[in-house]
């Protein structure tokens, strides 16, 4: 069965708008890699389905695409997150949609190192097929205006696999002193009768805890909210049997 995978998204904001580009490619198809090998293909395209020659469109009219789409795929089941992992009920419209999130504009992904260009692919043999290259905003429109009739256009990127973006470094986490406060919270809950204290996630999925009258040494939450917020987080870890809640513990 022939379906599409959907590997990235690199939405391109514009003002209040958007461009949906994705990277995709089919499961049945392959290219051939630097050194000789065949690999999946993959290309970047604009999510128009049912608006072709479009490719700049509001928050509103994303998210209508979004709902298009992953009611299509709901039918079909054609649009893959990998290679034999379908989107299930809602992922797609969620993934989509949530392109927008990071969304950066043509210049800051100019500057992050990549090229941009407009295919024409209306002639009918691929050699005459013709790239015009965008590197503004202002740049864009003027190739699309230029094309205003036209519903064989679709955005690339030089890159047919990789979006640069900028790395973040998230700063560590200083850890909470109790001995410096008044007051704190913990996590309290309850196995076999007995009060147990969250102490923190292991990488196995589940989590470690104290026993009774050990709540010193668990998890520490500056206020009743920060403790509410962690719970609601992990909630698929931690929610069910034990019960667990915040605990005021005064100094």
């Amino acid at each position: 069965m022939s379906y599409q995978i959907y590997y990235d998204r690199a939405f391109i904001r514009i003002g209040s708008k958007f461009i949906p580009l994705v990277n995709s490619g089919s499961n049945n198809c392959f290219e051939h890699g630097p050194t000789g090998r065949y690999r999946c293909e993959k290309y970047w395209s604009v999510l128009n389905w049912k608006h072709r020659g479009r490719f700049i469109f509001t928050e509103t009219e994303i998210r209508e695409i979004a709902r298009d789409y992953d009611l299509y795929n709901q039918e079909s089941g054609t649009m893959h997150k990998s290679r034999n992992r379908v989107f299930e009920s809602g992922e797609m419209e969620r993934w989509i949609i949530g392109g927008m999130k990071n969304a950066y504009t043509i210049e800051e992904y100019v500057s992050f190192g990549n090229s941009f260009s407009v295919l024409d692919y209306s002639p009918d043999k691929t050699k005459d097929w013709t790239n015009h290259p965008f590197t503004r905003a202002d740049e864009l429109q003027n190739i699309l205006d230029g094309f205003v009739d036209s519903e064989s256009l679709e955005i690339n990127m030089a890159d047919n696999r990789h979006v640069y973006r900028p790395k973040f470094f998230r700063a560590p986490q200083k850890k909470l002193n109790t001995d410096e406060l008044s007051e704190y919270y913990v996590l309290r809950g309850e196995t076999g009768g007995a009060a147990i204290y969250f102490a923190g996630l292991n990488r196995k999925g589940g989590f470690k805890y104290y026993g009774e009258r050990q709540h010193v040494f668990a998890k520490p939450f500056l206020t009743e909210k920060d403790a509410q917020q962690y719970l609601k987080k992990y909630s698929d870890r931690l929610g069910g049997k034990y019960g667990f809640s915040p605990m005021r513990v005064s100094a």
